[in-house]
């Protein structure tokens, strides 16, 4: 558990060996699941078969084996469950919903019948008038297994007390009624059905391939201090810490399987590119048994500093207990659980799981598993950015020179046995014409341990028109695959597809660490250096503002752009080229498209070759931007205003700062003339290309459209009515289409190119 920040931030300072003046920080949650996932609701429970604590989840069971390395999610999605409820019981109650981990509130109620009392005053006599009974959903006696029985509906009258009254009618005393019910019960409890072709009941875990350090295979799922929606479980302090997340298996049939010899393995990593589990931090696997008590089985605790946290992944192997436990565990409806104990404010305390896989047959000498896999995502293919205007690329200058992909074989015999597996390698261009840019390469390689494929863009691909060049937009697509011997082929794929549209980019847009300038009150400046191949217009940029101790959404700063900065000189004063300021802004958390606040500049930059952009400060306390580790691009282009000089950074963690620019005015779907910037009601269309689902994003929260989608030949593939913000043309086949947008109100259209792509 990390202790107060003042010591925190001592702690960090050690151990990233930064400079006074700046600081990387751990994330107060996570932008990524934020972004997808958006709202943060109430109530995170975490319950057998129970949703939210108040849902339960009609789920199937699996049969083994049960294998998921964590490739592909497959985890249920946020919200799912409330939006499938099938059924609603009111006042539920029966032995087992404590068991079940159901939230109860405790009644007191009448078998018959309840009254209440007042005197008459005309009659000097008490009167009394029956209440109305409550309906109850009775799930029975059982001490397990609650909503597999059949509910009966059942009466009860609320307790009441007996009053005696005086002539005038006041009361002067009273009796209560012995109960003849104490009952603990649910007020209400929503049936839901789970999300199909689903491995885990709930969602809490984070599915990516950014936070682990050589995982054996590519994806891990991240257990950390964020709920489902990228938020802390509870912020209300810097030293709030318990359990954090769960992730838990749907139910498994083991019945019948006690003499086989059932064994659960998993590999697991503390830190990776994440923080790291402290001391008092834990990591549990738990097994549910027959009566639906969790049991720990095994467990391990975090380290006593970042040097003691191992950057590999470990290897864990835990048998289904059979005599004299067998009936403990083998039973039609067994679970197996992960869960760890964090600090709940933030983005913290990071486990990652890999290949984890519970099997028959097995034994604690089972560590062989016969897969060969990629281990990390394709990179960008470009040379100096994840992301750059397709009118600045030059070919094939600003394409890499090399791009290692990296093969890992699971098997630890790989290395006197190394089997020989097929590759091939492919790119093509999908926008603005269809083309082949890399003709499908097949090779193959002996699968040691690890072994690399290695693709050469500057060599090898060929983009087609390149004399015609500048285009508005290109759209490559890149595919990587294996073919080895085993049956696991999620893994063994890589796709890519790589924008050239109109922003500059160093980052790959996940945010691992937190990046600001610290320090007593005084003026900090941060620099970012961009290079341009051609003179442009600078037309808005992008930050991703990221909450760490404090949300600090009422610090006020500018944003700055500088022609130059004159590095080490004492006698330099930097407003001399001071090309642009923005004023007074305020952070602003993450937008509804992808995480980044976008800004668009009233009065559009001309830029020449090179810009320094980036903010000036007072406020003491940090603005906080996201830190890319991921895309190491951005480092030797860091620049802070310090002691009255310019100086490059003195961060010694590659990454990125997440802060883009945006050339050209056709960022915002109008021409090119920079003066489509002043039109009010902009449309933005995206994601563009798509594999089906485009968002349409108006100014204006009531725009109702008709939608009319035409192909090359002007025919129109698609029409509908009363879109309002979405629009799917997965029906489509791959290729360029014509987007015509009519508002039904004002009659004004709207026309956007749009891409298909398969992948």
């Amino acid at each position: 558990m990390k202790k107060l920040f003042a010591v925190a931030g001592l702690c960090l300072m050690v151990f990233f060996a930064m400079a006074q003046d700046e600081e990387l920080t751990n994330l107060n949650y996570n932008p990524t699941v934020y972004r997808a996932n958006k709202k943060h609701l109430p109530g995170n429970q975490h319950r057998y078969l129970i949703d939210k604590g108040i849902i339960v989840v009609n789920s199937t069971t699996l049969s083994l084996p049960f294998v998921d390395d964590f490739t592909t999610n497959s985890l249920p999605t946020v919200n799912y469950r409330q939006q499938h409820i099938t059924n609603t019981f009111y006042n539920v109650y029966g032995t087992c919903l404590a068991v079940e981990g159901v939230p109860l509130i405790l009644g007191e109620f009448m078998n018959d019948s309840s009254y209440t009392y007042s005197y008459n005053t005309i009659t000097h006599t008490v009167d009394s008038t029956g209440q109305l009974p409550h309906s109850f959903t009775f799930f029975g006696p059982a001490p397990s297994g609650c909503f597999t029985q059949t509910p009966q509906t059942m009466q009860y009258w609320d307790a009441y007390y007996r009053y005696t009254f005086d002539s005038l009618g006041n009361k002067l005393d009273s009796v209560k009624v012995t109960p003849d019910e104490t009952i603990y019960y649910a007020p209400v409890i929503y049936f839901a059905d789970e999300e199909p072709g689903k491995l885990w009941f709930d969602n809490y875990a984070y599915i990516n391939n950014t936070y682990p350090i050589n995982p054996p295979t590519i994806g891990v799922a991240t257990l950390d201090g964020l709920n489902e929606y990228g938020l802390p479980y509870n912020n209300s302090t810097n030293q709030t810490y318990g359990t954090a997340d769960y992730l838990t298996s749907k139910p498994i049939n083991l019945l019948g399987l006690d003499t086989d010899k059932v064994f659960l393995s998993f590999f697991y990593e503390g830190r990776g590119l994440g923080d790291y589990p402290d001391k008092n931090d834990s990591l549990f696997v738990e097994f549910r048994d027959i009566g639906g008590i969790w049991r720990t089985v095994w467990s391990d605790t975090g380290y006593a500093s970042i040097g003691m946290a191992p950057q590999k992944f470990s290897q864990v192997l835990i048998p289904i207990p059979d005599a004299p436990l067998s009936s403990t565990y083998f039973h039609s409806v067994f679970q197996f659980r992960f869960r760890n104990k964090a600090s709940l404010y933030g983005n913290n305390d990071h486990w990652h799981l890999d290949y984890v896989k519970l099997d028959k047959n097995r034994s604690a000498a089972d560590t062989i598993i016969r897969d060969i896999a990629f281990v990390y995502p394709l990179p960008t293919m470009l040379k100096n950015f994840t992301l750059m205007p397709a009118d600045q690329f030059i070919y094939p200058t600003d394409l890499r020179d090399s791009i290692i992909v990296s093969v890992h074989n699971l098997d630890p015999n790989a290395n006197n046995n190394p089997p020989a597996t097929d590759f091939t390698k492919a790119v093509e261009q999908v926008y603005p014409t269809q083309a082949i840019v890399l003709n499908t390469v097949q090779q193959t390689f002996n699968a040691a341990d690890y072994s690399y494929i290695e693709l050469d863009p500057a060599l090898e691909y060929m983009i087609p028109n390149t004399p015609n060049w500048p285009v508005d937009s290109l759209v490559l697509n890149t595919l990587v695959t294996i073919d080895p011997a085993d049956t696991r082929a999620a893994n063994d794929t890589l796709r890519h597809t790589q924008h050239f549209d109109n922003t500059y980019a160093y980052d790959d847009g996940s945010a691992e660490l937190s990046y600001g300038l610290t320090g007593t009150p005084g003026i900090k400046k941060f620099a970012y250096e961009f290079t341009l191949n051609q003179p442009d217009t600078l037309v808005g940029f992008q930050v991703q503002f990221s909450q760490v101790e404090e949300n600090v959404s009422d610090l006020v700063f500018n944003f700055n752009a500088w022609d130059s900065l004159s590095l080490n000189n004492f006698l330099f004063v930097d407003d001399s080229t001071l090309t642009l300021t923005v004023d007074n802004k305020k952070p602003l958390y993450v937008d509804s498209v992808n995480g980044f606040t976008t800004y668009k500049l009233e009065t559009p930059l001309l830029v020449d070759r090179k810009i320094y952009f980036g903010w000036t400060q007072t406020d003491s306390r940090r603005l906080q931007v996201g830190y890319d580790v991921n895309s190491p691009l951005g480092k030797p282009h860091m620049y802070i205003y310090a002691n009255g000089r310019w100086t490059t950074s003195s961060i010694n963690i590659p990454g990125s700062p997440m802060i883009r620019l945006i050339f050209d005015s056709n960022y915002w779907g109008g021409s090119t003339a920079v003066d489509n910037l002043k039109e009010e009601n902009k449309l933005r269309i995206y994601p563009n290309p798509t594999t089906g689902i485009i968002t349409i994003n108006s100014r204006f929260s009531d725009v109702t459209f008709e939608a009319t989608v035409l192909n090359m030949l002007g025919e129109s593939v698609l029409t509908e009515n009363n879109v309002v913000n979405r629009l799917d043309i997965s029906g489509l086949n791959t290729g360029i289409y014509i987007l015509n947008l009519r508002d039904v109100n004002s009659g004004k259209s709207f026309q956007h190119k749009i891409i298909k792509t398969g992948l």
